[in-house]
């Protein structure tokens, strides 16, 4: 009997299939980001940040809204943490959710905390108070806006789908705690009214990204700092707020400051300077006009020697 006459074992082919071939769920992207897969998984809140106000464009028009980044660390059989092959480092899948800090009934962010607190007792006044808490998600894939790249996201078309860990057996119909794995990421937080100096090193992240070329040599994309949180805090429209309080520069032990992180540092000093100067310059000038006193030219020390 010829290959072309042997039974079509249709059976063997799905397996051959779903042993040696590239797993479907993950999309391949322009980058080395590969996101982890769609589908539903075990999460543990391990970071919240208050990040200040930014400008966004929505309609058309420009207005200034406050922005958190939630960040999630997924687990579950689809999602199993990454070893490093030159470390013996395990590296988890997190996603990162990024809002408009708002407390209208209707946000997002209103949506997002009700939900999450009501699988925890609903006894949270506070988003940072379900920081390591367990709960299940659903993963959803989203493109990036210049459609090259794609990422994990926990709002899908209809919000978040963001539950507890207790669900109900559907053959039982008993109660059923799915189990979380704990958290390998350290649990942070960054909340801008109580903003000091330990807090906002702790939220320093040290090294950078490499450059990448295509094959042709030319830069796809420019070397760029990790210490994504603190810069984009920096960049507030409102960091004035908070910059006493966090000011000088935030370097771990054992660690020294680049050029640019030097550069940067100055630049928020020489910004906070800048502010207290002009701010004390306000204030004598409406001191002078309540008194009505006014500013008198100083005579020089040649016109004071003359005098005597």
């Amino acid at each position: 009997m010829t290959d072309t006459q042997r039974p079509y074992d249709l059976a063997a082919l799905i397996a051959e299939a779903a042993k040696t071939s590239p797993d479907m769920r993950i999309p391949v992207v322009s980058n080395d980001y590969v996101p982890p897969p769609t589908g539903f998984a075990g999460a543990r809140l391990v970071g919240y940040f208050e990040l200040g106000k930014h400008e966004e464009e929505f309609e058309g028009r420009k207005r200034d809204r406050e922005k958190v980044d939630l960040v999630f660390e997924l687990s579950g059989p689809n999602y199993e943490p990454r070893k490093l092959a030159d470390a013996d480092l395990l590296v988890p899948h997190r996603t990162t959710v990024q809002e408009t800090l708002s407390f209208d009934y209707e946000s997002m962010f209103s949506k997002l905390f009700a939900a999450m607190n009501a699988a925890h007792g609903g006894t949270s006044t506070h988003m940072v108070q379900l920081l390591g808490k367990p709960f299940t998600v659903e993963v959803f894939h989203r493109p990036s806006r210049d459609g090259k790249k794609v990422y994990a996201n926990l709002k899908g078309p209809r919000g978040y789908n963001v539950k507890g860990t207790t669900v109900q057996n559907p053959v039982t119909g008993k109660a059923v705690t799915l189990e979380v794995a704990p958290a390998i990421t350290e649990l942070k937080a960054f909340i801008w009214n109580l903003a000091n100096k330990t807090m906002w090193d702790s939220i320093f992240i040290p090294g950078e990204y490499g450059e990448r070329k295509n094959d042709n040599g030319e830069v796809i994309s420019p070397k760029r700092s990790r210490n994504v949180l603190q810069e984009r805090i920096m960049r507030a429209k409102n960091f004035a707020e908070i910059r006493e309080f966090v000011s000088g520069p935030s370097v771990p032990p054992g660690r020294t400051l680049s050029i640019e992180e030097l550069r940067l540092d100055e630049r928020a000093i020489k910004q906070w300077q800048d502010d207290n100067w002009r701010d004390l310059k306000a204030c004598i000038g409406r001191a002078i006009q309540e008194t009505g006193c006014e500013k008198k030219p100083r005579r020089s020390s040649a016109g004071k020697r003359r005098a005597g």
